[in-house]
């Protein structure tokens, strides 16, 4: 009896400091103590809570933990949050708050008679240490987060995608025979971010996890359905909860709020470089540092908003300082491996006129492919052939919206960045495309005029190779692509490098190698 008793004497605690940034949030610090208020959320990722100053608000769940205290304790934390809501809280729902805390106090006192009187009946209900508590989640920008204390899903979750004829015993008994999960629940809001996580995979894959399920558990279609579906979303949850996954996203919240105070970004009012220079940093180490797919997963979520924030933030920042740290080589490593340059690629083609969204999915590519890092070799089936001639064509007409004439430049450095993919001008799918263009006559001209400027289209550290030069070369390797150039074009390229390499001083390293490439 004395367990079960001390278990209504369960606050929670917090393990890290969290620093409130969107609406009904609270702030606290490591060790601070809070009750639980509502208990009968949709969702277990954000706890509703009442700290000892009496704010009401919403803390993420794996920032806390189910901690017991003495009686003793509680009873203070109830006086004061109490004596703090009469005296200071303006909450609509104050005396309703205060009046529950009362009751509360009321069953803590009667709680804590047993252990001076064993023969006290036994107390009532009370919240299970392993059923995360309910409230209604406000609206965040965070994906939901997994709490880290290892709390099942609610037991008295939806079940009517089950068999009606199946009782609720019966179900649980089925459930216990998973050696996979240790409850099964298929919570209605959890149904469309399964889907999600779903979508890229086969349904015949799925469909054989299932029967697999089946034929060991001898489950029924719709418990087995259930089971693979409950563990696929903890799978992604458990992504979520790691510890680098929660650094990643908490930096990168910081820097979307920077990015979104115009304010700031075109009239500055205080110098606010430290803090944006800190979580890039702690950006570059934690993606540096952690395994690759969980960095992929917090950069894809929510249709990759985050990256998009990031070129945004980049395009607004003039300090360069800030735009190096956001050229990091281990952040566009990353994204080069991820899912990202072929979903550009195919929104690039399937919108050719937009040239707002055009210009904005050529910059963010063109970042991604400017250090030469490999793309995966299924990834050309959308980013080969047919998408350098989509590029080629509209240098050469851009769309007649183009009133800037944004399109030429920007696709072409875009060019630029896709033949670093390439080390053999045999396999060079840029190459292929000029090959099949009957009119390259912008492309050209444009390409000289960076030559003769001797312009470095990417000039972040570590320096990647002459993106220009190496096109040249790759160009002029190839016959039936260097035709696209006039017998006068080719004339005024032999005066640039002649002009160029005449201009080296003895020792000249960094020059040396660059016309070396």
């Amino acid at each position: 009896m004395g367990d079960e008793q001390n278990n209504d004497f369960e606050m929670l605690k917090a393990l890290y400091d969290f620093d409130a940034t969107l609406a009904k949030t609270i702030s606290f610090t490591e060790g601070e103590y809070f009750y639980l208020y509502q208990t009968n959320t949709k969702q277990r990722n954000w706890w509703h809570v009442i700290n000892t100053n009496g704010q009401v608000g919403f803390v993420p769940s794996n920032y806390v933990s189910v901690v017991k205290v003495k009686p003793e304790y509680f009873l203070n934390f109830l006086n004061e949050c109490i004596r703090n809501l009469s005296e200071n809280s303006t909450l609509e729902q104050k005396e309703e708050i205060i009046f529950m805390l009362n009751e509360k106090k009321k069953q803590v006192q009667s709680l804590a008679k047993p252990y001076k009187k064993p023969q006290a009946p036994k107390p009532p209900p009370r919240l299970d240490d392993h059923t995360p508590p309910n409230g209604v989640s406000p609206c965040f920008d965070l994906r939901p987060i997994v709490s880290q204390q290892n709390m099942s899903e609610e037991r008295d979750s939806p079940t009517k995608s089950l068999n009606s004829s199946v009782s609720k015993d019966e179900k649980k008994k089925e459930l216990g025979n998973l050696s996979t999960s240790n409850k099964v629940s298929s919570d209605t809001d959890n149904q469309d971010d399964s889907q999600d996580s779903s979508e890229s995979v086969k349904p015949n894959a799925i469909y054989e996890i299932v029967q697999a399920v089946r034929r060991e558990t001898q489950l029924s279609h719709d418990m087995s359905r259930v089971a693979v579906e409950t563990v696929l979303i903890s799978l992604k949850n458990a992504i979520n909860a790691a510890p680098d996954a929660l650094r990643m996203m908490t930096a990168l919240n910081s820097l979307s709020k920077a990015a979104n105070d115009a304010q700031q970004r075109g009239w500055a009012l205080h110098d606010d470089a430290h803090d944006i220079q800190t979580q890039l940093l702690e950006l570059i180490s934690v993606m540096s540092n952690a395994d690759v797919n969980i960095s992929q997963h917090v950069l894809s979520s929510h249709k990759y908003v985050y990256v998009s924030t990031l070129v945004k933030f980049y395009q607004m920042e003039t300090r360069w300082p800030l735009r190096q740290l956001l050229l990091q080589r281990t952040a566009l490593a990353t994204l080069a491996l991820s899912p990202l340059p072929p979903e550009i690629a195919r929104d690039m083609r399937d919108n050719p006129r937009a040239v707002s969204r055009l210009s904005h999915s050529a910059l963010l590519l063109s970042m991604v492919l400017s250090m030469g890092d490999k793309l995966p070799i299924t990834y050309f089936e959308i980013l080969g052939v047919e998408f350098a001639i989509f590029l080629l064509e509209l240098i050469e007409s851009p769309p007649e919206t183009d009133l800037d004439e944004q399109i030429p430049d920007l696709f072409l450095t875009l060019l630029l960045a896709y033949n670093l993919q390439f080390d053999n001008p045999i396999d060079n799918m840029l190459l292929s495309a000029l090959e099949k263009m009957d009119n390259a006559k912008t492309f050209c001209e444009k390409i000289l005029l960076l030559l003769n400027r001797e312009v470095r289209i990417f000039d972040h550290e570590p320096a990647p190779m002459h993106s220009v030069l190496k096109l040249m070369i790759d160009v002029f390797s190839c016959k039936k692509a260097a035709e696209h150039f006039y017998t006068n074009d080719v004339k005024v390229a032999i005066d640039i490098i002649v002009r160029q390499l005449a201009d080296l001083s003895p020792g000249d390293t960094y020059n040396s190698s660059q016309k070396a490439y």
